[in-house]
C-alpha cells in the first residue's frame, strides 16, 4: 500500500525502540544493526533538513508558520513513494493555527506507542535536562510544544492525555496501539502484533532475533561504544535505564499524586492505576 505509515507518541515512550526493532527486522540480519544506521523508517515529520530541502533555503531562515504550511507538500511527497513510507512523529492528531499537523489524506496507518505517564515523566526530565518539579510540571500543563532548533522542527504535543486522545479519536481511523510496557515484559506477543499489522508473514525465529537485536541491552552498549547520532539534547545518554515503574525510585508521593490527579481518566482505562488511583505498574 502506498501512503505514510506513522510511528507516533509522545516523547520518551519507546519511540525509537520500535524504529531500531523495525529496522533488525526488516534486515533479519543476525547481528544487530548499527543504531547509527537506521534507514528503513526514512522520515521524520520533525527532521529540519528534509523542509529546508523543499524550501530551498536553511531553517533558520524560516518561521514557524512558513516550516508549518510546509507540513502537507512534503508529506505528500512521502506518500507519492510506490511503497509505503514510514515516519516517525511526536506530533499530536491535532489543528494547529487551522491546519493539520498530520495530514490522513496522506496517511496509510499508524502505530502509536504508550508508555505510563510517570516514567515518562523521569524520561522526559533527563531528556531535556529538567528538574523532576519542574518535568511533573510540564506533564501536568495544558498544552506543551518543542522550538525549532537547528536539530528539528516545532511539534505540538498537548498533554499526555491528550496526544494519547487525539490519536484515536479519529472516525474510521484505528492505529494499532502497543504499550512500551507490553514491548518490554511480552516483547513476543507485542511485537508480533505488529508484524500482523504490517503484514509480514508469520517466522517466530525472525521475530526472536529482531527482539534480541534491538533489546536495551543491545542499543544501550552500542551507546556506549560509538555514541548515538540521534542524541542531540543535553543528556548524558539517549539509552538510560529501558526499564518499566523505574519512577518509584525517583517520584516523590506528591509527583505522583499530581501526574495520577492530571491524567486519572486515561491511566485508568489503559490499566496504569486501580480506582483508588493507585499505580499498577
Amino acid at each position: 500500500m502506498s501512503g505514510i505509515l506513522w510511528l507516533a507518541s509522545f516523547p520518551k515512550s519507546g519511540n525509537t525502540w520500535l524504529r531500531i526493532f523495525i529496522e533488525n527486522l526488516f534486515r533479519n540480519s543476525v547481528e544487530p544493526v548499527s543504531i547509527n544506521d537506521l534507514g528503513v523508517v526514512r522520515y521524520g515529520d520533525m527532521m529540519g533538513p528534509l523542509y529546508e530541502q523543499l524550501a530551498g533555503k536553511p531553517l533558520d531562515q524560516l518561521n514557524d508558520a512558513e516550516i508549518h504550511a510546509l507540513r502537507g507538500p512534503l508529506q505528500k511527497s512521502w506518500a507519492s513513494q510506490p511503497e509505503t513510507a514510514i515516519a516517525k512523529t511526536h506530533n499530536a492528531l491535532m489543528l494547529h493555527e487551522g491546519a493539520p499537523l498530520i495530514h490522513l489524506e496522506h496517511t496509510a496507518g499508524a502505530v502509536y506507542v504508550v508508555r505510563n505517564v510517570y516514567d515518562v515523566t523521569v524520561s522526559y526530565a533527563d531528556h531535556y535536562r529538567l528538574g523532576l518539579d519542574d518535568a511533573v510540571e510540564a506533564m501536568t500543563s495544558d498544552l506543551q510544544t518543542t522550538k525549532t532548533s537547528k536539530a528539528a522542527v516545532f511539534q505540538i504535543l498537548g498533554t499526555w492525555t491528550d496526544h494519547y486522545r487525539s490519536w484515536h479519536a479519529v472516525e474510521n481511523f484505528e492505529p494499532l496501539t502497543l504499550k512500551y510496557e507490553s514491548m518490554a515484559r511480552s516483547p513476543v506477543k507485542a511485537f508480533g502484533s505488529f508484524m500482523r499489522y504490517l503484514g509480514v508473514p508469520k517466522d517466530p525465529e525472525r521475530l526472536k532475533r529482531a527482539i534480541r537485536n534491538s533489546s536495551f541491552s543491545v542499543v544501550a552498549g552500542q551507546e556506549k561504544k560509538t555514541g548515538f547520532r540521534e542524541r542531540v539534547h543535553q543528556s548524558q545518554k539517549f539509552f538510560r535505564t529501558g526499564g518499566v515503574g523505574g519512577y518509584r525510585r525517583v517520584l516523590s508521593e506528591d509527583h505522583v499524586k499530581r501526574l495520577t490527579e492530571r491524567h486519572y481518566d486515561l491511566l485508568l482505562e489503559l490499566g496504569y492505576i486501580s480506582k483508588s488511583g493507585t499505580p499498577r505498574i
